[in-house]
C-alpha cells in the first residue's frame, strides 16, 4: 500500500512571519501575474545572499501585462542579485513549453541550490502543475515549499450572489475573469494511461467558471461524473459553497454523478477523496481530474498524478482572462511542505509504487 499522503504534502500552516520562512528557500519560482496577492511574497519575503529568482512572463494580448511583468522584474532584481534572476515565458498560443523551459533553467542551476519555493498565487491551474513537475523532476531527492497567498475580495462577490439567490439553477454568472472557452488542454506530461474499456470518470474539483467545466464534460463525456465542491471553512463564506452548487446543479441530471464537499485549502483533505475513488473505480474506469477551483485545488491534482501516473489531468482554458475582474487584496500567506519525491513515487513520472512499498 501506498503511504498516506499527509507523508508526502504536510498540513497547511498560515504564516506569521512569511520573511522567516523565505530566508531557507535557495530559489523561488513565481509568476508575474495580475492579482495583487501574486507578489506578496516577493514583496514581504527576505531571502538568503546568493538565492535564486525565476519569475514566469505571460506571452498574451492582455492589456497592462507588459507593465506588470516589469513591475515584477524590477522588484525581483530588487531582491535577488540581478544575474540570479531567471524569466522564463509562458506563450499563450504554447502553453506546454512552460516545462521544458523551466526545466531548462533548473538544470543550469548549481546542484547546491536545492530547496525551492513554488509561489502559486499567481499561476493558473496548468502552470502550477508544470512548475511543480519541473521541479520535482530537477530536485527530485529535496524537500519543497509551496506558497500561497488568499484574496481579501475575490468574484462573484456576494452581492452578485443576493441577485440571483432566488434560483434552484443558474446558468451563467454575470462575470468572469476568465473569458468564454477555448480549448481543453491535454499536456503529454499528465496524459495518463487510456485503457481498452473507454470508460471514464471525470473527477471536477469545481469553482465558479461553470463556463469551464461545460467545456472538459463536453470534451471528456465521461461515464461517470464526480463533482468536488470548495468549501471555503467559513461559516460567512458559506453561500459560495451554495452558489458553485448551484451553477454544476445541471451536470447532476443525465449520467451518473457523484458529489463530495472537500477543502479549498486543506490539500490532504481532497487528495482523500480521490483516492478513495481511485481505489473504487480504477479497475473499470479511466480516471480523469480537472482542478477549475482554488489554487490548492491544482496543487492536490498534481500530487494524486504525482503518485497515479496513469490518472490523467486536463485542463480547460478561457480565450483569455479580464484583469478587472480579478480577486482583489492579499490575505494570509499559507504554506505546503512537500516531502522528497524520489523515496516516495517510483519511476519519473508517477504511477503506482512496487509492492510492499
Amino acid at each position: 500500500m501506498p503511504p498516506p499522503f499527509s507523508s508526502v504534502a504536510s498540513d497547511v500552516r498560515a504564516l506569521d512571519d512569511v520573511a522567516i520562512s523565505t530566508r531557507k528557500l535557495d530559489g523561488l519560482i513565481l509568476a508575474a501575474g495580475f492579482e495583487d496577492r501574486a507578489s506578496r511574497l516577493l514583496e514581504v519575503g527576505e531571502f538568503r545572499p546568493g538565492a535564486y529568482c525565476v519569475l514566469i512572463r505571460f506571452q498574451n494580448d492582455v492589456p497592462g501585462n507588459a507593465s506588470v511583468f516589469e513591475r515584477y522584474f524590477e522588484l525581483a532584481n530588487h531582491k535577488f542579485e540581478p544575474a540570479n534572476v531567471h524569466v522564463v515565458d509562458l506563450p499563450h498560443s504554447a502553453p506546454g513549453r512552460l516545462e521544458s523551459a523551466l526545466g531548462d533553467v533548473l538544470a543550469i542551476l548549481p546542484r547546491d541550490a536545492r530547496v525551492f519555493g513554488v509561489d502559486i498565487s499567481g499561476q493558473p491551474a496548468y502552470a502550477i502543475c508544470m512548475a511543480l513537475k519541473a521541479l520535482r523532476t530537477h530536485r527530485a531527492s529535496e524537500r519543497q515549499f509551496v506558497y500561497y497567498t488568499a484574496a481579501i475580495h475575490y468574484h462573484p462577490s456576494r452581492e452578485e450572489y443576493d441577485a440571483i439567490s432566488g434560483s434552484e439553477e443558474v446558468e451563467l454568472l454575470p462575470q468572469s475573469m476568465a473569458l468564454e472557452m477555448s480549448e481543453n488542454l491535454s499536456l503529454d506530461s499528465f496524459s495518463g494511461y487510456r485503457s481498452q474499456n473507454a470508460r471514464s470518470c471525470l473527477a471536477i474539483l469545481a469553482g465558479y467558471e461553470v463556463h469551464r467545466s461545460t467545456g472538459v464534460v463536453d470534451a471528456v463525456n465521461p461515464s461517470l461524473l464526480l463533482l468536488m465542491y470548495g468549501n471555503p471553512g467559513d461559516e460567512t463564506l458559506s453561500w459560495r459553497l451554495d452558489l458553485s452548487r448551484r451553477l454544476h446543479r445541471k451536470f447532476e441530471r443525465g449520467r451518473r454523478t457523484a458529489t463530495e464537499i472537500v477543502s479549498t485549502l486543506h490539500v490532504n483533505e481532497s487528495l482523500a477523496v480521490l483516492e478513495r475513488y481511485y481505489d473504487f473505480l480504477i479497475d473499470d474506469y479511466d480516471l480523469i481530474v480537472t482542478p477549475i477551483g482554488s489554487k490548492m485545488h491544482s496543487l492536490a491534482a498534481y500530487l494524486f498524478w504525482e503518485r497515479y501516473g496513469e490518472v490523467r489531468l486536463t485542463f480547460p482554458l478561457p480565450i483569455g482572462y479580464d484583469p478587472e475582474i480579478r480577486p482583489k487584496g492579499a490575505g494570509i500567506t499559507y504554506e505546503v511542505v512537500l516531502e522528497p519525491r524520489r523515496p516516495l513515487v517510483f519511476g519519473s513520472s508517477g504511477g503506482k509504487p512496487a509492492a510492499g512499498d
